[in-house]
């Protein structure tokens, strides 16, 4: 087993976290919200759309939609306003290849809802002021908003094995007021495993392959670790893990989950693909991490008032 509890350190190394509100382009309608952990390899991140077409299926999952160019896609785009398409820019990254082509929601419900993840590997981190788009089904811009650093409620964890599993990782979790939004990865878990949801039948056993918040204060045991932390009667933390591993035991992973978010000192456990515990850390207050130009920021240097001010001075929409 492997677990970690998050707690306050004076420096670590972690995901840097922004976000953005979208709001529509035109007359679309469309909106949504985006929240992206950027690392020294990349970017990973989780958001939700509204106002979309309704009923879509992508044919990636076996319907007729989403294949024009750019059809059904979210991306981090290269411009500095969603003012209009020149505003706009087109997709930002560094690499040969363009890693967001592939990248969008893959189905809509009845109303015309949508949530999406991505993890890219590509070396254009540096996404403050950056727009974030969301495309129809046809690839029309609908959805536009500018990316912001979150700059408090910033909690991470080193995660340590727990007994000999050999399994270590790090996670980075953004607390807002309702939900806790993170992502992380992990290293020393059993090889080349699949869920159901990457078409493999692996992770099926209670807890299996999970990543969750628990309620507990240490460590040391499953007691002192508790069970998931949260609030009501339905659990949200069964379904949250990650979804496979490489040929080397390595994993990532990012989830948003809707409950309390006052995680700082919980533990954040890792579980392999039998539901048993193999790694946890202590959640605690980020501070002093580096961005892409080698500088540090303060993640206590804006209060979330601040903060949301700031944030609708550098929004720009037509």
């Amino acid at each position: 087993m492997s677990c970690g509890l998050l707690v306050e350190e004076s420096s670590f190394q972690s995901h840097r976290v922004y976000q953005a509100l979208l709001l529509p382009l035109g007359s679309s309608g469309a909106t949504g919200e985006v929240t992206i952990f950027t690392s020294t390899s990349g970017l990973t991140g989780t958001g939700s759309g509204t106002g979309l077409e309704p009923s879509l299926t992508a044919a990636s999952k076996g319907g007729l939609n989403c294949t024009a160019t750019n059809g059904c896609g979210v991306h981090v785009h290269s411009g500095t306003a969603c003012t209009n398409a020149s505003t706009q820019g087109g997709h930002y990254f560094s690499s040969a290849r363009d890693p967001w082509i592939p990248v969008g929601y893959t189905s809509t419900s009845s109303k015309g809802d949508a949530s999406f993840k991505f993890d890219i590997s590509d070396g254009a981190t540096d996404i403050a002021g950056k727009p974030f788009i969301v495309h129809s089904n046809g690839g029309g811009r609908v959805a536009c908003g500018l990316l912001s650093e979150v700059t408090s409620g910033v909690r991470v964890a080193s995660l340590a094995q727990l007994s000999t599993s050999g399994v270590t990782g790090s996670v980075t979790i953004y607390a807002a007021s309702d939900k806790v939004i993170g992502a992380g990865s992990a290293m020393g878990l059993e090889a080349s495993l699949a869920d159901p949801s990457v078409g493999g039948s692996d992770c099926t056993a209670m807890n299996g392959c999970g990543v969750h918040v628990h309620s507990g204060t240490a460590c040391t045991d499953a007691t002192t670790q508790g069970g998931h932390y949260y609030t009501g009667r339905s659990d949200p933390w069964e379904q949250i893990r990650y979804s496979s591993t490489d040929a080397s035991g390595s994993a990532s992973f990012i989830f948003s989950v809707n409950g309390p978010s006052d995680v700082t000192g919980k533990p954040f456990i890792i579980h392999n693909n039998a539901g048993g515990r193999v790694s946890c850390g202590l959640l605690h207050a980020a501070r002093g991490l580096v961005n892409a130009s080698g500088t540090t920021s303060n993640l206590h240097a804006l209060s979330p008032a601040s903060r949301f001010g700031e944030f609708l001075s550098k929004h720009d929409h037509a």
